[in-house]
């Protein structure tokens, strides 16, 4: 059976919600948290940090979420997920989360999850006709994703074999919601 690796992409610098809203509460339990909880059906998850990002690094071990660091976060989006995929090459494909997005649900990534493992080269929800997160990636793009830099992140894999793309209708709207900002946060409380 495949192995799937979670991965939580966590290195940016919070700049227009403010502070570090990662680790602000919904429900009792930090952002990043309930994003975690949201790849559970994955193998295994990891988190890509910021190496000063010390907090945050608490956190996921108190979640038992391995961290990989990211040691040029200005980078952007892309170089995160590179970081990640060098670092879990061994696996058979990736699911990938902005840390941002806590309204995801661990069905979602379910079934994510089972597209690959029946032989998905790619796999993303959609809900109500928007593509959402997580995206699921197989091993045919490992060479690819290990390549990735700057900040459009997986995007252009994504628009290059778009004809290989699994789309799964979803009915969580959670696939679409990402804190950007303060007013983001009280909108998902």
């Amino acid at each position: 059976m495949a192995d799937i690796t979670g991965v939580l992409l966590a290195a940016g610098f919070s700049t227009r919600f403010g502070d570090h809203k990662l680790l602000h509460e919904i429900d009792g339990q930090a952002i990043i948290a309930h994003s975690a909880a949201a790849l559970s059906p994955c193998d295994r998850v990891v988190a890509v940090v910021r190496a000063d990002d010390l907090a945050l690094q608490s956190v996921l071990h108190t979640l038992g979420v391995d961290c990989v660091l990211n040691p040029e976060p200005g980078r952007g989006i892309g170089y995160s997920i590179a970081c990640a995929v060098n670092a879990m090459s061994r696996s058979d494909g990736w699911c990938l989360l902005p840390a941002d997005m806590p309204c995801v649900m661990a069905s979602t990534t379910s079934r994510l999850v089972d597209a690959l493992r029946s032989g998905a080269a790619l796999a993303a929800p959609c809900y109500q006709g928007r593509r959402g997160h997580p995206v699921a990636f197989s091993i045919q793009f490992v060479d690819a994703l290990c390549a990735l830099d700057g900040d459009t992140g997986a995007r252009n894999i994504l628009e290059q074999n778009a004809d290989r793309l699994t789309s799964i209708a979803v009915d969580d709207a959670g696939v679409l919601v990402d804190i950007d900002t303060a007013m983001d946060l009280e909108k998902n409380s």
